[in-house]
């Protein structure tokens, strides 16, 4: 079908597309197609253009085109058109060409966001596709109107089918045609189906907090803090995150829909702050000024236009609730001149009015952000939503608590990953920057990065096990072995003596074992008779030497010298089940002793056998030989 058979140009200068939907042509097609009708003697049907109507069109290049006033084309028209820009309105609107290469999985359809907003597919699962040269779509996308860059013509597009890898790539956008690439593939870490991963219970703290890994760094900054719930597997948190960015999804998460998630983007330090801001909201810099005279409630985000001065740009901060003084801060369009404090400011949308106070920001970058993070005292974490990351030393304003705070410094910036958790290896997880998670859910192998972007790994925690137990008769006690299959009874020294009440620490000569469990027994050689008191610990901690802290315990009549000999139960128990365990950090192989007697209703003989703590844990079975 030829063009002339889709389009129509009524007098008005209105280029309208009148076809199927399901032939595209290209942006020169249409040049061609408007200049074989300018040369005609005399316009006939609905193509009212001729040798006598003005030049419908100039060809800068055969991928950018003008629409001379007053011809024009609508959003029906640009869907159906491609491979170049078009350029209308004196100017003061753009439809740019979007390319995009690559390669992706059977199905995918692309989503394409614009200014943090979503763009209704046209394209579905790709149009004007090239495969032979790799071209997954080619289309027009708005990128100016009402004489101001939508976002400074930036557009992020991804793909984010469920099951397989994502993929995400910003550009911006032009004149003639800007190129995207996009490459995915099979996920053989997301092979769970999406409505069986949906009703998983996996959840998530959001916002700063200090989480100790138990690595001996102590507590560290995140952003957030990912349990299982009752999954038991790290990777099916990996497949829990991806449900929530997929395309079609509809969870939220830092109070905005999962498709526009990416996580940090940026940090920066900031003072002058006027108030706390409030975690998740939405934060917003550039030109900003108090504005007087205003006339009624503005549009959040609409274009607004400064007079005398000409500034063009959008509105991202109002905290005036239709008043007529306040705030606002603007992003202005970046060919825009500088609004100056005798400007009238005017709502494209709302036509509302206010007049311009002292202008603060002058061009500088403007942009938003969603707070993911506030450690309360001096920086931010945001992702960022529109515009560029603010600058030294901008004011920014929190859109829902209306504070604000300055910039101090240089604002950093974060690289994200297409998921935002990271990457799953399928046994283990290489976080993203600041992402936290439950310590108990994670293993040795497992990869976390803090706010500070340092690498954190959980110890190598493991379980040795003692089994063949009878509960409420055997007595199982796990300990150091002496080299000769004994308990080593002088495994430590005591530091401090023991002799008063209400004694809540127990400090041993030196650092003991990274294998100790964090709560457990100790036992204490008493003076007078040598017996080895046990002792509950709640936590030990390391400086010059090792303090263990205990419950309040008494000492004055049960006393213990410095230097009198200490070793830790890491099994000390009368059996309450059929196992009993305990659970160390593997640093190397511990030589161990075990014990486990029953002399009560059905009495066995005593049963003793060296053991190791390895790399699996390890463990033992009692062998039950009746005493009876």
């Amino acid at each position: 079908m030829a063009i002339a058979d889709d389009f129509t140009v009524a007098l008005n200068g209105d280029i309208r597309y009148t076809g199927g939907g399901s032939t595209y042509y290209t942006v020169l097609e249409l040049h061609r197609f408007l200049q074989s009708l300018a040369d005609d003697e005399q316009a006939s049907g609905n193509d009212l253009l001729d040798i006598t109507s003005l030049d419908s069109s100039d060809r800068s290049t055969d991928n950018i085109i003008t629409l001379n006033s007053p011809y024009n084309i609508d959003k029906d028209a640009s869907e159906q058109l491609y491979d170049g820009s078009i350029t209308q309105d004196g100017g003061d609107e753009v439809f740019s060409g979007l390319v995009v290469v690559g390669a992706v999985e059977t199905g995918t359809e692309l989503v394409l966001i614009r200014n943090n907003t979503l763009i209704t597919s046209w394209w579905g699962t790709g149009i004007n596709i090239d495969a032979a040269n790799n071209i997954l779509m080619r289309t027009l996308i708005k990128t100016r109107e009402d004489g101001n860059d939508i976002n400074s013509k930036k557009l992020r597009v991804q793909a984010r089918e469920f099951g397989d890898t994502y993929s995400e790539f910003t550009l911006t956008l032009g004149l003639g045609n800007s190129t995207a690439a996009i490459f995915t593939g099979e996920d053989l870490n997301n092979a769970t189906s999406q409505t069986t991963v949906n009703a998983w219970d996996c959840s998530n703290t959001e916002g700063y907090q200090l989480i100790d890994l138990n690595d001996g760094n102590g507590d560290q900054p995140y952003y957030s803090q990912w349990d299982l719930g009752t999954r038991s597997l790290i990777n099916d948190l990996y497949e829990f995150t991806k449900d929530i960015q997929r395309r079609t999804t509809s969870e939220t998460i830092h109070g905005m829909n999962g498709i526009y998630y990416r996580g940090i983007t940026h940090e920066w330090d900031y003072d002058n702050e006027t108030g706390a801001l409030t975690e998740d909201e939405v934060l917003a810099w550039g030109t900003s000024f108090p504005f007087t005279s205003g006339t009624g409630a503005f549009t959040l985000y609409e274009t607004v236009t400064f007079s005398p001065s000409g500034a063009v740009g959008q509105l991202i901060f109002d905290d005036g609730a239709g008043g007529a003084t306040g705030n606002m801060v603007v992003m202005l369009d970046p060919n825009s001149a500088t609004p100056t404090s005798s400007d009238t400011m005017t709502g494209v949308t709302s036509t509302e009015t206010c007049d311009v106070g002292a202008v603060t920001g002058g061009t500088a970058a403007g942009g938003t952000g969603i707070l993911l993070a506030d450690d309360g005292t001096d920086t931010v974490w945001i992702q960022l939503l529109k515009g560029s990351p603010p600058v030294d030393p901008l004011f920014v304003w929190g859109q829902t608590s209306e504070n604000s705070n300055q910039v101090n410094g240089s604002v950093t910036t974060r690289t994200v990953s297409p998921e935002f958790i990271g990457a799953s290896t399928g046994t283990s997880i290489i976080g993203s920057h600041g992402l936290g998670v439950d310590p108990s859910d994670l293993a040795a192998a497992d990869k976390v990065f803090d706010l500070t972007g340092t690498l954190r790994q959980p110890p190598n925690n493991q379980v040795f096990t003692v089994g063949g137990l009878v509960s409420s008769e055997d007595y199982v006690i796990v300990a150091a072995n002496d080299g000769s299959d004994e308990i080593d009874y002088d495994q430590y020294a005591l530091q401090i003596t023991l002799n008063g009440s209400g004694q809540t620490a127990v400090v041993v000569t030196g650092s003991v074992d990274a294998y100790t469990p964090q709560t457990g027994f100790l036992r204490v050689e008493l003076d007078t008779t040598g017996i080895y008191r046990k002792v509950a610990y709640t936590s030990w901690s390391i400086s010059t030497n090792t303090t263990f802290v205990t419950p309040s315990t008494d000492w004055d009549t049960l006393q213990a010298t410095s230097g009198n000999n200490i070793f830790i139960g890491l099994i000390d128990k009368l059996a309450d089940a059929t196992t009993a365990t305990f659970t160390g950090v593997y640093a190397s192989d511990k030589s161990l002793v075990g014990k486990v007697r029953d002399g009560k209703s059905t009495p066995i003989k005593p049963f003793k056998t060296p053991t190791t703590f390895t790399s699996g844990g390890g463990g033992f079975t009692a062998i039950r030989t009746s005493d009876a």
